[in-house]
């Protein structure tokens, strides 16, 4: 029974399904797609860990179609495929459901102090490596999206917080020793004053 609940917890089908809600009215708010166009969009996002399959994609477009917050499409043959577009109703709930998940970075914060109870540091320090590998890929192009000058104070933060990170790191590796690193160069951030 613990092996059936430890492969239930870490697999990725484990997502809630209110996200998944989500993550479909944020998907059809740049344009319409078909249930298969967002099967396909997640799995891509994910690098294939994650792929809902129809029997979970097709009852939620069904139910938010029937809540009036997506509009399906008539088909126009047995072969032609429905898209989906978000209804105002759509846009108005999506703009509630984000602004819902502000407190979310704070609830993965508790969640992950509590996870790290659970995990041996040698099994969680490689995970949150990568995890802060790519964090820094996200990041980056979601401060590239920003105006300034949040855009600016958001940079700033950003450099404090390296800049913490590297004296603790040098700090447990003792003045005495050195360290490899595998720098790649970074894309520069385009500003408004920059060609």
């Amino acid at each position: 029974m613990s092996t059936l609940i430890a492969r239930h917890w870490a697999h990725p089908q484990a997502i809630p399904r209110g996200f998944l809600r989500v993550y479909i009215l944020a998907t059809l708010s740049r344009g319409p797609a078909t249930g298969y166009e967002i099967m396909q969009g997640i799995e891509e996002r994910t690098e294939g860990a994650w792929r809902p399959g129809p029997g979970t994609i097709y009852p939620l477009l069904k139910s938010l179609v029937k809540e009036r917050l997506v509009s399906a499409s008539q088909k126009q043959s047995k072969t032609s495929r429905v898209a989906y577009a978000i209804t105002q109703a759509g846009r108005g709930e999506l703009a509630a459901m984000r602004a819902d998940m502000a407190s979310f970075g704070r609830k993965e914060r508790v969640i992950m102090r509590l996870a790290s109870d659970l995990v041996p540091s040698r099994m969680l320090v490689p995970i949150l490596l990568n995890r802060a590998r790519d964090s820094s890929e996200f990041m980056r192009s979601k401060i590239a999206e920003l105006p300034n000058p949040e855009r600016t104070a958001a940079l700033r933060e950003l450099g404090t917080i390296t800049e913490n990170q590297w004296d603790w790191v040098r700090s447990q590796l003792g003045p005495q020793r050195t360290f490899r690193t595998r720098r790649k160069p970074v894309p520069r951030l385009r500003t408004e004053s920059s060609p």
